[in-house]
């Protein structure tokens, strides 16, 4: 992909049976993320990239398919991650945010498109967005697109249907968070940046 601020390279990434192929694209001021999740196993799983939230207007519950947690990780990449947001680092939140999930059978490969607004921010569910000047402008050299699923022979696992939101369920699993599982894809880069935030915001 060719975009005004550099270039990047798209990839595949098969994790076992489970496989993520994404296109990256340039539309305008926004990096497109077209990518497929391939079951190639045996048993079902749930692809955990649905968030649940409240509609600011209507006051009723609905569903966010372009939500993306944005961090600069050590590696000095751009970590996109579609699943689970890691907790802040010195506080405590009331409720763990977990996203909604797709069952996704053997066999099947679930379709999405993902649009981040340029320039790169760091955001994620805990933090709301900073005004400008609390940000720090950085490089990066790559970009590393992340989906995370739980498996259905997760121990404990369960999955109950959402009602506002028909074909999506709740799921959990005797440890939730430490049976989700990620696929990733890396892309390297060519002149982007990313505003990295001043707080206590979470990074790998």
């Amino acid at each position: 992909m060719t975009v005004d601020t550099g270039t990047m390279t798209d990839g595949t990434d098969d994790a076992g049976d489970v496989t993520l192929d994404c296109q990256p694209t340039r539309e305008g001021d926004e990096l497109v993320f077209a990518y497929t999740i391939t079951n190639g196993g045996r048993g079902d799983i749930y692809v955990l990239d649905a968030l649940p939230e409240i509609d600011p207007e209507t006051g009723q519950a609905r569903v966010n398919l372009d939500s993306a947690v944005i961090t600069r990780g050590e590696d000095d990449f751009a970590h996109i991650l579609r699943g689970i947001a890691p907790l802040p680092k010195n506080r405590t939140v009331s409720v763990r945010i977990i996203p909604l999930a797709t069952r996704l059978p053997p066999g099947a490969t679930l379709e999405r498109r993902l649009t981040v607004d340029i320039p790169l921010h760091e955001t994620g569910p805990y933090h709301p967005d900073l005004p400008i000047g609390k940000y720090r402008q950085r490089d990066i050299r790559g970009v590393i697109l992340t989906a995370q699923y739980l498996a259905a022979s997760a121990e404990g696992f369960g999955a109950t249907p959402v009602e506002f939101a028909p074909g999506l369920f709740r799921v959990f699993a005797k440890n939730t968070v430490g049976a989700a599982e990620s696929v990733s894809c890396s892309f390297s880069t060519r002149g982007l940046s990313i505003l990295v935030r001043t707080d206590d915001f979470p990074r790998p």
